[in-house]
């Protein structure tokens, strides 16, 4: 059931001061907005997937529209061409990309790898029923990718700590790192000589970049308070007509999400939300991984999010622990 937000009156002008403050004061501004903010809700970012969650009001921002626009434009194109297709989407969220690829008569089958029993459900209501859907309800790291012609994976191995094992290791941390899963994927896409999208944020937050290290918060504060906050921040104030009740959603997002990463960079490096890269070092782990780079392009007007178009190298010898 979806939950009327109440804004506080002074939302706007409390953000665009904070904006307005010189970096080296917009971390404290940034813990004072925190706590003297009051929302009227319950719901916690990204916990939620249905109609009228923050999540949903998350993808109808420009910054998810653009990128959805630049990776339907890549798909539709690719699918038309194979009878049969089979595409992997790592990270379903709502489904919302489907909406922008997929026409009634189209068919193939789409697998989703989400631990997230809630994508599954909004994901498959997305699908026409050509679309045979295979759920994978597990972390992406755990599964071994089958053939696809197409793999998918939009802003969530940000979320996948270290480089690769030997990285996570050095932190106590065990299992699979990002050149792992991306190998997985150069190896899925080989039989069928098949496409790769990857969309990311060219902004760096990985375990080299320890708890309390003021390059970290700059980091947070830069792509999630002057980027993205402000991205939203406009969307809120050039919509004219609101049925949706975006704006107060919106605005929930900057408070909870946006502000609240800059905290994400004090605690113990096991529980960050975000392991983001910056392009170069984006650009070498897909070298490393098997994976020719084939275009990256920025899809918004912020620097923020950039689209890595890949195809698997002919090469078999990746070495996946190359310095």
């Amino acid at each position: 059931m979806s939950q009327t937000l109440y804004i506080p009156t002074d939302f706007a002008n409390k953000f665009r001061n904070l904006l307005s403050l010189p970096q080296n004061e917009q971390q404290a501004a940034a813990a004072a907005f925190w706590s003297n903010t009051d929302f009227s809700f319950t719901e916690e970012w990204n916990s939620r997937f249905g109609p009228n969650s923050l999540f949903d009001a998350w993808t109808c921002c420009s910054l998810m529209q653009n990128i959805y626009t630049s990776n339907a434009l890549i798909l539709k194109s690719w699918l038309s061409k194979r009878r049969g297709w089979r595409v992997i989407e790592i990270g379903g969220g709502n489904g919302a990309l489907w909406s922008h690829v997929l026409s009634p008569q189209d068919e193939g089958e789409l697998i989703v790898i989400d631990p997230v029993p809630e994508v599954h459900k909004q994901v498959s209501q997305r699908l026409p029923a050509g679309v045979k859907f295979i759920p994978i309800q597990a972390p992406v790291e755990t599964v071994t990718l089958s053939e696809a012609d197409a793999v998918v994976c939009s802003l969530t191995l940000h979320h996948l700590a270290g480089i690769d094992t030997c990285e996570r290791s050095k932190h106590g941390l065990t299992g699979s790192g990002k050149l792992e899963v991306l190998s997985q994927i150069a190896q899925a896409l080989k039989p069928r000589m098949g496409l790769a999208i990857l969309n990311e944020s060219d902004m760096y937050s990985d375990l080299d970049l320890p708890p309390n290290d003021p390059v970290l918060v700059d980091h947070l504060l830069e792509a999630y308070v002057r980027r993205v906050g402000l991205s939203l921040f406009l969307d809120a104030e050039a919509l004219v007509n609101d049925p949706k009740n975006l704006i107060p959603r919106w605005y929930a997002i900057i408070h909870q999400w946006c502000v609240g990463q800059v905290f994400k960079a004090h605690v113990p490096i096991a529980e960050r939300d975000v392991y983001e890269l910056n392009l170069s070092r984006w650009l070498e782990v897909l070298r490393r991984a098997g994976l020719t780079v084939i275009e990256w392009k920025c899809t918004d007007n912020f620097g923020l999010f950039y689209r890595y178009l890949l195809k698997p190298s002919l090469e078999d010898n990746v070495n996946l622990n190359q310095v």
